[in-house]
C-alpha cells in the first residue's frame, strides 16, 4: 500500500513539469526576421532587420501595403542593438529564419566581419544554414530596402537567386556563416564572398512602384567577389576572375561562356559538369600544386564562320575552350598574388594535407612563401553534342 502511494504521489509530483512548453512562443507575439543587415554607425554597429509583415504576405489578405518592414537599431555589439530592436518593433525579433546576411563595405572593410559571425553561430536560436553577402559600394541597409518583383519576400529572392546562380552561372558562389567561420579560422586560407549591388534608382527602390512595373527603377544584382585577408575586406574580383576563381576551388556546377573562333566571332558552349583536382608533388625539394579542370560541355550557338560538323572542328573548340579556363586561372592567381597577397584558394591546406612538415616549416609565412608558389594548369574539355545543327547558318545569311 505504502508503495503505491509513493508512486502515486511521485506522479502528482512530476505532472505539472510535463505540461506546456516552458519557452513557447505565440506566432502572433513574433517578428520573423528574414535579412539581417549589418552596417558601421560611428563606433558603434547599426543592424537592419527585414520582417515580415505578416498581413501582407497571408493568403487572400494582402493589402495596398508592403510584404516586409525594416527596423533599425544601434549599439555596441551586435546582440546588444538586435535586442534594442524592440525600441521601435511592436513584437520580439524571431531570427530562426533568417535567409541572408549582409554587410556592408564599409562595415566589412574597417571593423571586420568575425565578431558578427562568430556572436551569430553562438546564438542557438539562429540556424547557419543562411547566406552571407558584401554589399558593393553601399551599406547592407540600402540593399535591404529593395523590394523585389516575381518574390515578394527580397531576403528569400536573394537566398534563391544565388542558390540558383552559383549552380548555374560560374562568376558567383554561395558561402554560408559555418563555412565563413571554418574559412577565416583556417591558416592560410582567406575568406571570398559574393557581392551584392543596387542599380537603379535607389530613392524608389523601397517603394510598391519598385513592383509594379515591367521594368523596376531599382534592381539587385550580383558583382562580383570580395576577397578577405582573414576577416577584414580587403578588394574584389570581377567577373573573369570571379570564375578563374570558382574553377580553382571546383565551385563551377554548370555555366556558359563564349569561345572565340579562330576567324573572329564566338561559339557559345554550355558547361553541363566540371570537376576540378589539386594534387600536390615535389619539384626540386619544394611542393608544386597541379590544378585540372574537366568538363563535358554542349554547343549552345554559333556565331561565326566556323564549320563545325567535323572532328577535326571539335577538336580545335575543345583546345580554345581549354586554353580560355587555364588563361582565367592563371589571371586570378596573378591578380591575387600581385594586388592582395592572401591565399584564397586553399593552396596552404593542399600542402599541409600532402606534406605537413614543410607547410608548418611555411604557415607563419605562408602569404609570402605564397608569392612563389609553384602552379601548374591543365583543363581537358569534352564536346558531347553540337545540337540538332552541324553547321551554322550564318555564312549562308549574310550571302
Amino acid at each position: 500500500m505504502m508503495k503505491c502511494l509513493r508512486v502515486m504521489l511521485s506522479i502528482i509530483v512530476i505532472l505539472p513539469l510535463l505540461s506546456g512548453c516552458w519557452d513557447r512562443q505565440e506566432l502572433n507575439q513574433l517578428g520573423i526576421m528574414l535579412g539581417l543587415g549589418v552596417d558601421r554607425d560611428g563606433d558603434q554597429i547599426r543592424v537592419s532587420a527585414q520582417v515580415v509583415v505578416p498581413r501582407e504576405v497571408a493568403k487572400g489578405q494582402g493589402g495596398n501595403g508592403t510584404p516586409v518592414t525594416q527596423y533599425q537599431a544601434s549599439a555596441r555589439t551586435l546582440l546588444e542593438a538586435i535586442q534594442k530592436l524592440t525600441q521601435t518593433s511592436p513584437r520580439a525579433i524571431f531570427m530562426a529564419h533568417i535567409r541572408v546576411l549582409v554587410f556592408g563595405e564599409e562595415f566589412a572593410r574597417k571593423n571586420g566581419i568575425y565578431d558578427v559571425i562568430e556572436a551569430l553561430i553562438r546564438e542557438p536560436d539562429v540556424r547557419p544554414d543562411y547566406y552571407v553577402m558584401v554589399a558593393r559600394k553601399n551599406t547592407a541597409s540600402n540593399i535591404l530596402n529593395v523590394l523585389t518583383p516575381l518574390e515578394n519576400l527580397p531576403s528569400e529572392k536573394l537566398f534563391n537567386a544565388l542558390d540558383i546562380s552559383a549552380k548555374s552561372w560560374a562568376p558567383t558562389t554561395t558561402v554560408t556563416s559555418d563555412k565563413l567561420m571554418q574559412y577565416i579560422l583556417t591558416p592560410s586560407m582567406s575568406p571570398v564572398i559574393t557581392g551584392i549591388e543596387l542599380v537603379g534608382d535607389q530613392e524608389k527602390s523601397g517603394e510598391t512602384k519598385n513592383v509594379q512595373s515591367i521594368e523596376p527603377p531599382a534592381t539587385l544584382q550580383f558583382a562580383g567577389l570580395s576577397v578577405f585577408q582573414k576577416d577584414k575586406l580587403i578588394g574584389w574580383l570581377n567577373q573573369d576572375d570571379s570564375k578563374g576563381y570558382n574553377y580553382i576551388r571546383d565551385n563551377v556546377k554548370t555555366t556558359i561562356g563564349p569561345t572565340q573562333c579562330p576567324k573572329g566571332g564566338y561559339v557559345t558552349l554550355k558547361t553541363l559538369r566540371t570537376s576540378t583536382d589539386h594534387k600536390v608533388k615535389m619539384v626540386r625539394g619544394e611542393p608544386q600544386i597541379s590544378l585540372k579542370v574537366n568538363t563535358v560541355s554542349v554547343i549552345g550557338s554559333v556565331d561565326c564562320e566556323m564549320e563545325i560538323g567535323s572532328m577535326e572542328a571539335i577538336k580545335q573548340l575543345e583546345q580554345l575552350a581549354q586554353d580560355r579556363i587555364i588563361e582565367l586561372m592563371k589571371g586570378t592567381v596573378s591578380l591575387v598574388r600581385s594586388k592582395y597577397k592572401v591565399d584564397i584558394f586553399g593552396f596552404g591546406q593542399d600542402i599541409y594535407h600532402k606534406y605537413p612538415k614543410i607547410y608548418k616549416r611555411e604557415e607563419k609565412n605562408w602569404d609570402k612563401y605564397f608569392q612563389n608558389l609553384d602552379v601548374t594548369y591543365e583543363a581537358n574539355v569534352q564536346i558531347r553534342r553540337i545540337g540538332t545543327l552541324d553547321n551554322s547558318f550564318n555564312k549562308k545569311a549574310k550571302e
